[in-house]
């Protein structure tokens, strides 16, 4: 797996290449003491055995265009850090920073923030007046506070402007916690996503007009964290995090913020100037025949490096297409399926299903699908340490559409579960046989109600699906679980695991798990 921190900006230092020179070096020597930085490429191997790599390329000046880049490579046996700069003056001034983490174990362990390196170059462009900008925003190397008087100019234009292209993260004043806390917060956004995000604070009284000017559903409420990202979009796109969320660590906007915005960064493409720099270096003006060599050894190593991602990256694509494709003709045969289920309803609802009504229709979250289960569902048991990756799920841009789909699912389990006088057979048969509106309507294809003999039979497999239960369903207070609905397909394909206990003690859905797909003989 990889992940990458990208932060491309414009600015106006006539000097450009010499600071980030002395930022580039001096980051280097606090982190790699014994790294020479007077060559130009020095290694070393650390006492932990990992080995380092520091390099520095420079072309010569040609039609009034420059490219300096320096490069550190960090690796060890199961991980892999490289930090590029890259420095265009002449006629344009733009600086590049990437840093590259290659890992198996990178999931739950993202650590998407900032270098020092990012935010040092910032903090210095901002101090001398040097305007670093990403388009029409510029950046600033901490949060600036709106006024009410100034929602309109400062920050309902810039959201709107359609030459936008840096997301913008707004801060709603916490009248729970204070200015103080809610600053804290906004400063470790902008600390942690330097170069990468714009951060506004609205102060009190400031979110009542912000919210009246740009629509509720566009709107931020006390505590709240949003982030507008460019272009016109859907409300639920500009991903909303509630108080709970935020209020959990001065860090937990910065990372739920930092997880969301990975792929964006990954793929964002550098402007032109850079691909004419490029060419100086590939084509080694100024550089010797030994230069020359290893620039040319350097860069087919890297590309190599590139070609081995992108095949991945191609496979898993090729992959979700496949289920894609599926998907679309489940949803074919479907028609036919919900027509008669429509005709149904309109004949017959039980009282039951007239008062169930009166839960929500959607949820904005996994986290709320949980909440909503717990609070309305009386047929299903969700237990508070309920196993499975629910805040990993709800970091994706995927939470509101997956939480949608575990609703449906919870849903359907407790109507199952309330229904008396059901037609005998598990839910797989109520589902294909209720005239309800709340059966689990993605197809059977979407339901399992055991693993494979595979799983049963290898006990590393079998044990990952042992939950824990009431002990009125179980005296050990845990059992397999093997039904379960499959959410989603793609590289996470989350779950939801459940027991049924309809015909026990309890006469309730009890949920055991809800993440990602667990581990089988095939899938891993």
């Amino acid at each position: 797996m990889t992940v990458t921190y990208r932060a491309i900006w414009q600015e106006n230092r006539n000097n450009l290449e010499e600071v980030a020179k002395k930022t580039f070096e001096d980051w280097v020597q606090d982190n790699h003491p014994e790294l020479d930085l007077s060559k130009d490429t020095s290694s070393y191997i650390t006492a932990e055995g990992s080995e380092v790599l520091v390099s520095a390329r420079t072309s010569i000046e040609q039609n009034g265009l420059s490219l300096t880049e320096f490069l550190v490579r960090e690796e060890n046996n199961s991980e892999r850090r490289t930090t590029t700069l890259k420095v265009t003056t002449g006629i344009e001034n733009w600086i590049w920073v990437d840093v590259e983490r290659v890992s198996e174990d990178l999931w739950s362990k993202p650590d998407t923030s900032s270098p020092w390196l990012v935010r040092s170059l910032l903090y210095g462009a901002n101090a001398t007046g040097a305007a670093p900008r990403w388009g029409v925003v510029r950046l600033t190397d901490g949060p600036l506070a709106v006024r009410p008087t100034s929602v309109q100019t400062n920050l309902i234009n810039l959201i709107k402007s359609p030459l936008r292209e840096c997301p913008v993260v707004v801060f709603a004043h916490d009248y729970q916690d204070g200015a103080e806390i809610t600053l804290e917060r906004a400063e470790r956004v902008c600390d942690s996503l330097a170069g990468v995000i714009t951060v506004r604070v609205l102060t009190p009284g400031a979110e009542a007009v912000f919210n009246n000017i740009i629509g509720n559903d566009y709107g931020i409420e006390s505590g709240e964290a949003r982030i507008y990202l460019p272009g016109d979009m859907p409300a639920n796109q500009h991903r909303l995090l509630d108080r709970e969320i935020v209020s959990r660590s001065p860090e937990s906007a910065a990372k739920q913020f930092g997880m969301l915005l990975q792929p964006a960064m990954a793929n964002r493409r550098p402007p032109p100037i850079f691909d004419a720099s490029f060419d100086l270096l590939r084509k080694g003006i100024g550089l010797t025949e030994g230069e020359s060599l290893r620039t040319a050894h350097e860069d087919l190593a890297e590309n190599e490096r590139t070609i081995q991602r992108l095949r991945s990256d191609l496979e898993k694509s090729q992959n979700e297409v496949i289920d894609g494709i599926a998907e679309l003709e489940e949803r074919d045969t479907k028609i036919a399926f919900l027509q008669r289920r429509v005709s149904a309803i309109l004949r017959k609802e039980t009282k039951s299903l007239e008062e169930s009504t009166r839960i929500p229709e959607e949820v904005s979250s996994i986290a709320e699908a949980i909440s909503a289960g717990r609070e309305y569902l009386a047929g299903v048991v969700i237990p508070k340490n309920i196993k499975g990756d629910l805040e990993e799920l709800d970091q994706t841009l995927n939470s509101r559409t997956w939480g949608n789909s575990i609703w449906r699912g919870l849903v359907a389990l407790n109507t199952y579960a309330l229904q008396t006088g059901r037609n005998p057979g598990g839910f797989h048969e109520w589902c294909k046989d209720a005239e309800s509106a709340r059966v689990w309507n993605f197809g059977v294809n979407k339901y399992a109600a055991d693993e494979s003999d595979t799983v049963k039979r290898k006990e590393e497999l079998r044990k990952l699906r042992v939950f824990p239960v009431d002990r009125e369903v179980d005296s050990s207070g845990a059992v397999y679980m093997g039904a379960h609905l499959k959410i989603a397909n793609g590289l996470l394909a989350p779950r939801l695991y459940f027991h049924d206990d309809t015909g026990g003690k309890t006469k309730k859905i009890h949920i055991g798990y809800i993440g990602r797909h667990l581990p089988t003989a095939r899938f891993d």
